[in-house]
């Protein structure tokens, strides 16, 4: 029996150093395949052999509902140097989390080309897709949609589109009485994304595409495991359907010679300097990511809208009294116009107010593809991805007073120095939907404080950070009809 305790003690000497072995090797399987660089590398660690740092990023996000302490643990081990190392989702990674460094990494950086897109899967989204192309057909993309999303003309008729979805969507809520809002505006936005982007009207169909598209979303937050059973796996074969629903539908365009007012149009009547058109696959890759794109930011955002104003109805009274202004110059059932949106004033602060809390995107992926690309004397080698941490800034006291407090009313003065305020990106890859998504949550907000109450049943519900910022009972409420504010 004196055996026992022996093992036991051995094993409590030899365990922590075989752990110990382990990290050095994977630290040095990455570290000795650099050659001299033109600038030492950040500090940091590259964590465990296969895992990386990764349960590190679980612990925080998933388990111990903090993920802003996965920075905070890094500044106070290594300083607060604003760039670390490490290995997260299967690669190296830089991590920026400063607004110096996010800035350059973003804008001049991304700019000189010296950094691409880093998204973990561009077969998920496609090798044409604006979010992972560069160059030539990455400006021709972005102009034609810049030019879809700002021209006033085409910004109005999508809101005509989007405005009637968004009121039916409210009163099905009516219907309910009992919903859980995480869900439903989900629903709504990607029932808005598919008919302002591809015409879709078919609750069969949409039903059908919703829940692929999810299942690509998961696959796009999985490792890149390709093995049947796994989310990856999944994400792939979703892709492949939501491929030929979409190629369907532009082949039948093109064989019954119709138009439709639409981005896939616009994509699909796009021509370059030379004439020549976009290819099938390119027009459909870039709808399948412009969904993606909207689908759960927006609804996400909207989500938190209705959680907040339930637990702050004097914000939700004088949101109330801005609304019934613009109602007062408009005909019964008349719908919102650009004009009656850019005079939101206080609304317009509501919105950025959500979107800075709702930090719906914790950070940004880019990919170093030059040699010898340096940032302030640290080194960022060739083929790494670097991920731009922009959560933890938005919710920083350096930058915002109170942080956490939900107040549209800092927004009055307020001009966030560059680097702060990164919730739609910036540089060259600035999301082109940023206006659109803006004006679709100003007028979800317009409609639903006039005509519509609701109630949260679990007020001091805790947060789930994965996949995305959430209570986490979904924000279960009572939605019900206003009494004497209908039209």
């Amino acid at each position: 029996m004196e055996v026992v305790p022996a093992i036991v003690a051995a094993l409590a000497l030899f365990l922590p150093f075989f752990a110990w072995i382990l990290r050095w090797a994977h630290e040095r399987r990455f570290i000795r395949e650099l050659v001299a660089g033109p600038g030492s590398l950040p500090p940091g660690s590259m964590g465990w052999p296969l895992l990386g740092e990764m349960f590190d990023f679980l612990r925080y996000f998933k388990f111990a509902k903090r993920p802003d302490d996965f920075i905070t643990k890094r500044k106070a081990r290594y300083g607060d140097t604003g760039i670390y190392r490490s290995h997260l989702f299967g690669s190296p990674v830089i991590i920026t989390c400063s607004p110096e460094f996010n800035k350059q990494v973003l804008s001049r950086m991304t700019e000189e080309e010296s950094l691409s897109s880093g998204w973990p899967s561009n077969k998920l989204l496609g090798n044409s897709s604006i979010a992972v192309v560069d160059g030539i057909l990455h400006k021709r993309l972005r102009k034609s949609l810049m030019e879809a999303f700002t021209n006033p003309k085409a910004l109005n008729a999508q809101l005509s589109i989007a405005q009637p979805v968004i009121i039916s969507a409210l009163e099905k809520w009516v219907s309910k009485r009992w919903i859980v809002a995480y869900d439903e505006t989900k629903t709504m936005t990607f029932c808005n994304m598919c008919e302002v982007l591809v015409s879709f009207k078919s609750m069969e169909l949409l039903g059908k595409m919703e829940g692929l598209y999810r299942g690509l979303m998961a696959g796009l937050r999985s490792l890149t495991i390709n093995i049947p059973g796994t989310a990856y796996h999944h994400a792939l074969k979703c892709r492949k359907q939501l491929t030929d629903i979409l190629l369907d539908e532009m082949r039948k365009r093109v064989e019954q010679a119709v138009q439709k007012q639409d981005f896939m149009q616009i994509l699909m009547d796009s021509v370059d300097e030379n004439g020549a058109k976009l290819r099938e696959m390119e027009v459909v890759e870039n709808i399948v990511s412009l969904i993606l794109g909207g689908y759960e930011s927006t609804s996400d955002v909207m989500m938190w809208g209705l959680y907040y104003l339930a637990k702050h109805p004097e914000i939700l009274e004088r949101l109330k009294e801005e609304a019934k202004l613009i109602r007062k110059q408009k005909h019964k059932g008349e719908l919102l116009s650009i004009e009656d949106i850019k005079s939101m004033n206080y609304t317009s602060k509501v919105a950025e107010e959500l979107i800075r809390l709702a930090n719906i995107s914790p950070f940004i992926f880019r990919r170093v593809v030059k040699d010898d690309v340096v940032l302030n004397g640290y080194w960022l080698p060739k083929n790494w991805k670097v991920i731009v941490w922009i959560r933890s800034i938005h919710i920083d006291s350096k930058y915002y007073s109170d942080p956490l407090a939900f107040n549209p009313d800092r927004w009055t003065d307020l001009k966030p120095k560059l680097g702060t305020y990164s919730v739609f990106g910036a540089g060259p890859r600035y999301c082109p939907g940023s206006s659109f998504a803006r004006s679709l949550l100003k007028i979800f907000l317009y409609h639903a404080c006039l005509n519509y109450r609701w109630e949260l049943l679990n007020p001091d519900v805790g947060f789930a950070y994965q996949p995305h910022p959430r209570p986490r009972d979904g924000a279960k409420m009572i939605f019900s009809r206003a009494q004497g504010d209908d039209y």
